[in-house]
């Protein structure tokens, strides 16, 4: 299983979790009243509906395959009804299956589970909506930002290496043809297709709604920390510390 190592390499690599290219966020001003919150909130409300379950869909559905594909790939190689070259072949399978997985994890959509965390939150008093707002706020980038990067070259381009590498093994390092091609096939219809089918409507929402707010998801301002320094004097029976800001 030695020349397998390659391949566990290239895995490795590629289910290290990349952060999505980062947008500029404006700096908060003037926090918008009370009734403009409410509306806000409203408005982002809608947008949770509409897109939370699409979202959660599509992560299920593709978790729950890639799991299932790996737990059966890793019980055929550990049974003693397969030859040496199935064996390989259920290897390979499973550690394209857990890396699917992995990734899956590492990167969960930050719109699954968005209404739970709103609800969760309290709206008693105007601060107390004022965050809400923010958060929500946040949701819908974040959720955003990963689309954009499900459909930016880097995530492509990994399914891509992963799937060439692993049908590269099999074929040259132990000569399993059929298996190359299936492990090729597989990857485009399953890697490739998983970032076709992601769904991206919060990215229109998102940017709909930040042309006709520029504050959304805002960042506070964090106040520069107070310089302080302290002398130690001596004393007669001691010594004198004096504090500056």
């Amino acid at each position: 299983m030695t020349r397998l190592a390659p391949l566990l390499a290239v895995a490795l690599a590629v289910s290290v979790p990349l952060g999505a290219r980062a947008d500029d966020r404006p700096g908060c001003g003037e926090a918008p009243s009370d009734a403009q919150v409410r509306g806000r909130l409203a408005i982002l409300r809608r947008y949770v509906r509409a897109e939370e379950a699409p979202a959660r869909r599509w992560y299920t559905t593709f978790l729950f395959l890639h799991g299932a594909m790996a737990a059966g790939a890793v019980m055929l190689a550990a049974s003693g009804d397969q030859n040496e070259g199935q064996q390989v072949d259920m290897t390979v399978n499973s550690i394209s299956s857990t890396l699917a997985v992995i990734t899956l994890l590492t990167a969960t959509p930050p719109m699954v589970g968005a209404g739970g965390t709103l609800d969760a939150m309290p709206e008693e008093t105007p601060e107390e909506r004022l965050a809400k707002l923010r958060e929500a706020e946040d949701i819908l980038r974040r959720e955003s930002n990963a689309i954009d990067f499900v459909d930016g070259w880097l995530a492509a381009t990994g399914t891509a290496l992963y799937t060439t590498a692993a049908s590269t093994t099999l074929l040259v390092a132990f000569d399993r043809l059929s298996a190359a091609y299936t492990t090729i096939l597989g990857g485009i219809v399953l890697g490739h297709g998983r970032l076709l089918l992601r769904p991206r409507g919060a990215r229109g929402h998102w940017r709909r709604y930040r042309r006709r707010f520029p504050d959304a998801a805002c960042e506070e301002t964090v106040a520069a920390p107070v310089d302080a320094s302290f002398d130690v004097t001596p004393m007669g029976l001691g010594v004198g510390f004096t504090v500056r800001w």
